[in-house]
């Protein structure tokens, strides 16, 4: 057999020159705009400028911790009076909407800040709040609501007040949301009556198509005091959670239904500033491209600091990984992926082992 440092040297070389020919998204469904900030304005003076970047900044603060307590930290507080630090661009789009300003109604102008990434992670390491990437989870909606006196479901060609609402918190929170095409396949499936009253196994089977990580069901109603009242479920952790609201405003029920989902989800998927080293065996291997793959890969990670490989074998390479929070938060993000199989977690020289095997 060649000696080992022979062997790495030459599958080092191969795999660098490899890099140059091969370029692959190895996040499953990355968030886009993950730094991208959007605020209706009433014009492009230097003081809405101002006023809007500072909210543009709070908005990709609390989408990219996972947190709404971001401001409550004073090391936030000091930023947000100099927004101008953390953006290098933006730009102005017209919109069709209407705001007030100083009593009149404007014809907003949508505002869209760009942050620079490495800063904004920087700026909430310091204040000591979790990072949460871009590769995130897709979320099934099935919303009942009433219309006309019937009882109908949200589907994706639906242009309505609520699906605009629950699309805008959605994005704020960076959360990509899936609804039902409502085609022949999904009607024969489920009713709105079963979305309605939350029958959960219904709701699971006619979601299989769609393939989602997280399912968010409900309904929404107006009640007879003038008010809005909601009841919904989510299994963004594994199993099923109800929640049920009322609001005097139908946008702030929606907000809280997205609000909650993203919490619960920032939480299993938000990584915290803590660092751990582990090892990561990859078994099944093809060759030097099998090899540059699952390297790239592991570093793409969100969780991932760095990682070396310590040894190889024909077809079994062990990575040693520092990592940024929980091994936990790292099973989850390969989970998410999809590239590699879960084979078993062990211990290797007093330290935690993950065995996966590549998917061909």
């Amino acid at each position: 057999m060649q000696n080992f440092t022979e062997k790495f040297e030459k599958i080092h070389i191969i795999f660098s020159i490899l890099l140059l020919f091969f370029s692959t998204n190895l996040l499953a469904k990355p968030f886009q705009d993950l730094y991208v900030a959007e605020v209706l304005v009433p014009d492009e003076s230097q003081q809405e400028l101002d006023s809007g970047a500072k909210a543009g900044l709070l908005q990709v603060l609390v989408r990219v911790s996972g947190s709404r307590n971001v401001q409550d930290s004073p090391v936030v507080v000091e930023a947000l009076r100099k927004p101008q630090s953390f953006y290098y661009q933006y730009s102005y789009e017209v919109t069709s909407r209407v705001i007030f300003f100083k009593g009149d109604p404007r014809q907003a102008l949508k505002l869209r800040v760009y942050f620079e990434p490495s800063v904004i992670a920087g700026l909430l390491r310091r204040a000591d709040f979790p990072v949460w990437g871009s590769n995130r989870p897709e979320v099934m909606v099935w919303l009942a609501y009433i219309e006309n006196r019937q009882r109908k479901i949200l589907g994706e060609g639906n242009a309505s007040q609520i699906m605009v609402l629950l699309r805008e918190r959605a994005f704020e929170r960076g959360i990509s949301l899936l609804f039902p095409i409502l085609d022949l396949t999904d009607t024969s499936k489920i009713s709105s009556p079963e979305v309605w009253g939350g029958f959960l196994d219904r709701i699971e089977l006619a979601s299989a198509r769609y393939a989602p990580e997280t399912i968010l069901t409900g309904r929404i109603n107006s009640d007879p005091a003038g008010g809005w009242f909601g009841r919904w479920f989510q299994n963004a952790l594994g199993t099923w959670q109800s929640n049920e609201s009322r609001s005097s405003r139908r946008e702030d029920l929606l907000r809280e239904m997205i609000d909650q989902l993203a919490d619960r989800l920032a939480s299993k998927y938000a990584i915290d500033s803590s660092t751990e080293r582990l090892i990561v065996t990859i078994e099944n291997l093809e060759g030097v491209k099998s090899y540059a793959f699952v390297s790239d890969y592991l570093n793409q990670l969100s969780p991932v600091v760095n990682s070396t490989a310590v040894y190889i074998d024909e077809n079994i390479v062990h990575f040693d990984l520092k990592i940024e929070g929980q091994v936990r938060q790292l099973v989850e993000a390969v989970k998410l992926d999809g590239r590699l199989l879960y084979v078993r977690e062990a211990e290797n020289q007093g330290r935690p082992e993950l065995v996966y095997r590549i998917i061909q």
